[in-house]
């Protein structure tokens, strides 16, 4: 996994600044109208950057249709493993179910409804057993990992999010699926802002 890491901080570095840069700030733009604007200050400020930076690299669409990893790829000769994990990249919501008897990590895909084992040389996941999160999850040769951008959300409203997953699942269709996560990041924001209100009452669809 820090082979990956490294690689896609490099790619970062290449495509935040220069002639890139006016593509950047388009990219946060985008990104703020969709998931909210947080304080610098707050404890989610890092999260939410590491929530950016993901989404910039493997959602957000140039104007040719493009997505920031595709344009670093093209013509360039990458390791056919490195090429496998970019494909493998998958947005979704996600559960800490549990340490099973072998202390290994099982993450629920609640979006898509399946479960996987972490591998455990992911790093530190700054996560407990039934942690609920949007990020994004890589196979890297035969081995599965998390990316940094993790968005927690408050537990006790997991089964709303089930059966919102269940709908977004029938439909089929990833744009659909973006959609739905961005949604929640931006109920995230939403429910730091107005701490005071009930969960339930913030994450309604």
């Amino acid at each position: 996994m820090n082979v990956l890491q490294k690689e896609f901080e490099n790619i970062l570095n290449t495509y935040v600044s220069g002639k890139h840069y006016d593509e950047l700030k388009l990219a946060k733009a985008d990104f703020i109208t969709r998931t909210g604007q947080i304080d610098e200050e707050t404890d989610e400020y890092e999260s939410r950057m590491n929530s950016f930076n993901d989404w910039y690299l493997f959602n957000y669409r140039k104007d040719d249709g493009s997505r920031i990893i595709d344009h670093y790829l093209k013509g360039k000769d990458a390791e056919d493993d490195f090429i496998k994990a970019i494909n493998s990249v998958t947005y979704s919501l996600f559960l800490f179910n549990k340490i099973n008897f072998r202390k290994q990590v099982v993450i629920k895909d609640v979006l898509h409804d399946n479960k996987f084992v972490l591998s455990k040389e992911n790093g530190e996941l700054a996560l407990v057993e039934d942690d609920l999160f949007v990020g994004r999850s890589i196979d890297y040769k035969g081995e599965k990992y998390l990316l940094n951008g993790l968005c927690t959300l408050p537990r006790e409203i997991l089964s709303t999010l089930k059966k919102e997953s269940k709908k977004i699942r029938k439909l089929n269709n990833s744009d659909e699926e973006e959609q739905f996560l961005l949604n929640l990041e931006r109920l995230k924001t939403k429910s730091v802002q107005y701490g005071h209100i009930d969960s339930s009452k913030i994450f309604v669809f």
